[in-house]
């Protein structure tokens, strides 16, 4: 796992269905890493309001997640691409979000791209951290933001996932460079 930060003081400040778990043998055929399969099952990945959705069939079952934080998979069972072999994982933004059961890396298919799958995580740590970021950094209304405000969240997002892996804003990356542009949280 590359990003070592308390997970667990993450998982209690998060309300009731806003981690999105995998079911525990769902895990384990996806992730061939133990800890990173592990992961996913007791930890997941962050709805953080509806920027990623976990596929209906792959997740754990509990009565507190959103109606809408579930999602119907775009074919059923791993796709074969130029990259290997990708399973979906769920909705992210405006794309399908996918593990690579080779090595657990993830990718995206972006409609609104000109790639067909990106790759924009060495791993779901990475995945989970920033998408729990982007809504941790988010200012609230109550701050009153302006477009200084939505700069200084952009930079501080940047910063603290590319600590951890520089995939998702490397050169090239366009994925999270588009959700950025496209997405200001004022």
């Amino acid at each position: 796992m590359l990003v070592r930060i308390d997970w667990q003081a993450i998982a209690e400040e998060t309300p009731a269905g806003g981690l999105l778990r995998l079911r525990p043998d769902a895990a384990a055929r996806i992730f061939p890493d133990e800890d990173a399969a592990r992961f996913a099952a007791e930890f997941g990945i962050p709805h953080s309001g509806g920027l990623f959705r976990l596929l209906a069939d792959l997740a754990e079952g509990d009565p507190a997640y959103p109606d809408w934080a579930l999602v119907e998979p775009l074919a059923p069972g791993p796709v074969d691409t130029p990259h290997g072999k990708l399973q979906q994982l769920g909705e992210l933004y405006k794309g399908y979000v996918f593990v690579r059961l080779s090595d657990g890396t993830i990718w995206v298919s972006d409609p609104d791209s000109e790639t067909e799958y990106e790759l924009i995580h060495q791993d779901l740590s990475s995945l989970s951290y920033l998408v729990y970021k982007v809504a941790a950094e988010r200012p609230g209304p109550e701050e009153d933001p302006d477009p200084n405000d939505w700069a200084d969240v952009e930079e501080i997002i940047r910063e603290d996932a590319t600590a951890w892996d520089r995939l998702p804003f490397e050169s090239g990356a366009h994925f999270w460079e588009m959700y950025l542009e496209d997405h200001p949280m004022l």
